[in-house]
């Protein structure tokens, strides 16, 4: 069955909080450097004790990952990462920018529905190849996230519709699970974010120039966000290009109420960015965390879309069935 709202997996138990050094981005860099003469071993245990208290980049991630010293230093820091993906970035990435005022806002709000609702759904038809790098963390305390596995699909968009195609042999998909990244999911953030308070946070520094950033609170009733089949309740937010109306970033970080299967977290953050295609440029998904925590575990799924193509009128995708034996 299709999916264009994220579903929930998870396994019910009782999840303890784990103790961790809590750190700034700046300070996570400073490790980082200091751990280029160190065994991948010792780097990778260094950094699964760290917590971020502010967001690490995508820019950022890539250089601090760039100078590690092997595999498992590099998991464990990508990790770090996605858990504070959540997260408002450092203040030095905050612009010192005037609040736009009220018709400024609903200009640019104005600007991300035509996007959504146009631009998105004229995009070509193409394919591409989604990753899922899964992390696990279960009790008891002083277990940190460990990779778990990965899922490799081939996501097809053709005439506005989403479909997705494991290849290979790849292991079946934990945790929060989330389809719809090439439009639905940013159907539905505007769809609640028009009811659900919509407020004006803050401005971003991104590698195109400064972005906009609204934030929202949608009840369960009112919402379109639904885990295990509910709706729930979330706190929604999205970063927007307030020269066009490009959506960049969303985020989803539920609110679930005190009778749903969840004790916490039912999260997700999509981010977009430009791809070149058949010599043209379109904004499409490149990566995603999807977030999800039950009471006795925790998944963490760190989502890259990679490989990106055009559909050619003589393409044909063909299953893949491994090596030959």
């Amino acid at each position: 069955m299709r999916r264009l709202l994220p579903i929930l997996l998870w396994t019910a138990g009782s999840l303890q909080t784990l103790a961790a050094n809590r750190v700034t981005t700046a300070q996570l860099e400073n490790i980082v450097a200091a751990a280029r003469h160190k065994s991948d071993t010792e780097v990778a245990r260094q950094i699964s004790g760290l917590e971020l208290t502010e967001r690490l980049s995508t820019n950022k991630l890539s250089t601090c990952v760039a100078n590690l010293p092997g595999p498992h230093a590099k998991e464990a820091l990508l990790a770090l990462a996605d858990m504070s993906a959540f997260l408002d970035p450092p203040a030095s990435e905050v612009p010192n920018l005037a609040e736009p005022d009220p018709a400024t806002q609903r200009k640019i709000m104005a600007l991300a529905v035509n996007y959504a609702e146009i631009t998105m759904r004229n995009l070509p038809n193409l394919f591409a190849i989604r990753v899922t790098t899964t992390f696990q963390q279960t009790s008891p305390p002083g277990k940190s996230l460990h990779p778990f596995g990965k899922y490799r699909a081939r996501v097809l968009y053709r005439d506005g519709d989403e479909r997705e195609q494991p290849i290979g042999r790849s292991m079946v998909e934990k945790g929060l699970t989330t389809s719809g990244e090439f439009g639905p999911i940013l159907g539905t953030a505007l769809l609640d974010a028009a009811r659900g308070n919509l407020a004006w946070s803050r401005w971003e520094q991104s590698a195109a120039g400064p972005e906009v950033v609204f934030t929202y609170a949608v009840n369960a009733k009112q919402s379109h966000y639904k885990v295990e089949n509910r709706t729930t309740a979330y706190q929604g937010e999205i970063a927007i290009d307030p020269s066009n109306g490009t959506i960049l970033r969303i985020a989803l970080r539920s609110d679930p109420a005190t009778d749903n299967v969840l004790s916490r977290a039912a999260d997700i953050v999509v981010e977009y960015g430009p791809v070149e295609l058949g010599g043209k440029r379109y904004i499409c998904p490149l990566r995603g965390v999807a977030l999800s925590q039950g009471w006795q575990d925790l998944w963490l799924n760190d989502v890259v879309f990679e490989q990106y193509h055009l559909f050619r009128s003589n393409m044909r995708i063909l299953p893949d069935f491994g090596p030959v034996q």
